[in-house]
């Protein structure tokens, strides 16, 4: 049984055909722009909290740079006050302390400076005792001595 159908006929297909204009695929273009604008900002972002933290950091560190700095003035200040020849003389004064009226040179022997040199391990290929400095010279002498005047 085979059924017959009606049929179309040409004319009245040919109008339901039109020509559709093609879709533009904008939308997806803004969601992929407007994606990438808001990760760039989230990164400016970031990176612009970053240079701040860094900046209250680097204020912190001059703040206590300077306050040290300070600190080591006064306290050059509070030394140089407290090695000045007017107050080291009131306070010898106060301590039954006189003015020494001579002053004497003490002249050391040859076997002295060598005695103090091989005890201080200076050895005859380094330094001379002459080529030291002061300061050194004084804390070779105290290290053999001791506290002993």
């Amino acid at each position: 049984m085979v059924r017959a159908t009606a049929g179309v006929s040409a004319a009245e297909a040919r109008s339901a055909l039109r020509i559709v204009p093609r879709r533009r695929r904008t939308a997806r273009l803004v969601a992929v722009v407007a994606a990438g604008v808001f990760i760039m900002m989230a990164g400016a972002t970031a990176f612009q909290t970053q240079v701040a933290r860094r900046q209250l950091e680097l204020d912190r560190l001059d703040r206590a740079m300077t306050t040290a700095t300070d600190q080591y003035d006064l306290l050059r200040r509070e030394r140089a006050e407290l090695r000045s020849p007017g107050r080291l003389i009131v306070e010898a004064s106060a301590l039954g302390m006189t003015a020494g009226l001579q002053s004497e040179f003490v002249a050391l022997s040859p076997d002295v400076v060598a005695t103090i040199q091989q005890s201080v391990g200076v050895s005859s290929t380094s330094q001379s005792v002459a080529e030291i400095s002061e300061i050194d010279r004084l804390a070779l002498v105290k290290s053999v001595v001791g506290a002993a005047p």
